[in-house]
């Protein structure tokens, strides 16, 4: 059963979890907050949101069933969980996931994902998903990633604590679906993914190369192509989009 936990402010949801971890089961419990003084992006990137406008929570799942190596699946079935949700307020061929687990709109970030994992032996145990969703705010600083709300699209103001138990529960689906069909995610995946077969400009160590979008490895890295066929892998921090 879930268990849901909000705060007024907190460091960081993803935080709170990974200190409660080591003295509670906290599998399945959701911690949201209205603001987050430290709150974090991909790699040392820090996420704006303005108080109270916008989804910052994280939630802890059990991921036992899957192998160690396979764990980019999760970075797979949490966007599309999201987009799910997503798919009924705005139009869906204009939401796509920027690799690895961005959600863009027309080419500007919706939504971020953060997770941090543990592993058991062989296999991966709790995972603390961590998620910024731009709903309600109306102004951000000029990021490279061209942040937008839902309300910019839409001009609707939106009531956060259903969107939160919507989006759990979709995200919770789609983690079972890893359990049961995880070929389905694996193609729900690429039919969302930004880019995919498709020519485009990246900067990759200070220069700008055109590269054909291929696909995703089994460890996550971006597949690519250069103009004389040749194939390149490319991990988090060794690519940057130019959009």
């Amino acid at each position: 059963m879930l268990q849901y936990h909000h705060f007024d402010e907190i460091d960081s949801t993803n935080a709170y979890l990974q200190r409660k971890h080591s003295e509670a089961d906290i599998r399945n419990w959701v911690v949201s907050a209205n603001e987050q003084t430290a709150g974090k992006g991909m790699g040392s990137n820090s996420w704006e949101s303005e108080a109270g406008k916008n989804l910052t929570f994280s939630l802890a799942v059990d991921m036992n069933f899957l192998p160690a190596e396979k764990q980019f699946l999760l970075s797979k079935a949490v966007p599309l969980g999201i987009i799910d949700v997503l798919d009924d307020i705005l139009p869906n061929e204009k939401l796509s996931i920027k690799w690895p687990n961005d959600i863009i709109y027309e080419n500007r970030k919706l939504a971020g994902i953060l997770i941090n994992s543990t592993i058991k032996a062989n296999m991966m145990d709790v995972s603390i998903i961590g998620i910024g969703l731009n709903i309600n705010q109306m102004q951000f600083k000029d990021w490279p990633t061209h942040p937008i709300s839902l309300k910019q699209i839409t001009s609707e103001t939106y009531d956060l604590q259903p969107l939160l138990e919507q989006i759990v529960e979709h995200i919770l689906i789609k983690v079972k679906q890893l359990n049961d069909t995880p070929a389905v995610i694996e193609q729900d995946y690429l039919k969302r993914l930004f880019r995919y077969r498709t020519w485009a400009d990246y900067e990759v160590e200070g220069k700008i190369v055109r590269l054909f979008m291929t696909g995703i490895d089994k460890f996550g890295r971006l597949q690519l192509l250069d103009e004389q066929q040749k194939m390149f892998c490319y991990e988090i921090k060794q690519i940057r989009f130019l959009l």
